[in-house]
Formats: structure tokens, sequence, C-alpha cells
């Protein structure tokens, strides 16, 4: 299975800087070793490099990240209307 460049553009759209650090931290923390360059590198559309293990764990970290979004900004209206 490939990705399009498009769709891994995407992705790496929606993560934030540092991401390819928390990707490997994340993964070290289940046992699996990649250096942070090999993660940047899968996560590039310009890059040949693909790998399924680290693309699920951006896709993990991405829907994370935009929950946690997506709840700040609750938190904020909600301040705002009690004000």
């Amino acid at each position: 299975m490939r990705l399009s460049k498009e769709s891994l553009a995407e992705l790496r759209k929606k993560l934030s800087r540092g991401s390819a650090r928390q990707i490997r931290v994340r993964l070290m923390d289940k046992g699996i070793r990649f250096s942070q360059q090999y993660i940047s590198n899968c996560l590039n559309p310009d890059h040949p490099d693909y790998n399924p293990i680290i693309i699920e764990e951006a896709i993990k970290l991405g829907e994370e990240e935009a929950t946690q979004m997506y709840e700040l900004h609750h938190r904020i209206k909600l301040l705002n209307n009690s004000i």
C-alpha cells in the first residue's frame, strides 16, 4: 500500500512542529526504535521512504492534537460566554 504525495502532505500539515520527535518517543515507549531523521523522511512527501508503523502513529498523534485543539476552543467559548 502506498500513500499519495497529496495525502502525506495533508498529514504533515496537520502535525505540529516537532512531531517527529514526539512520534519517536511514542514508538520508543512501544519498544520500536527509529531515528528522528528516518521518521521525518517517512513524513516527507518528496522522500521515497514509507513505513506504515510511522504513518499510523503520525495519524494517531494528529487526531489527538485535533481533539485537544477542539477542546481548547470549546473551553474558551465557555469562558467567553460566562464573562
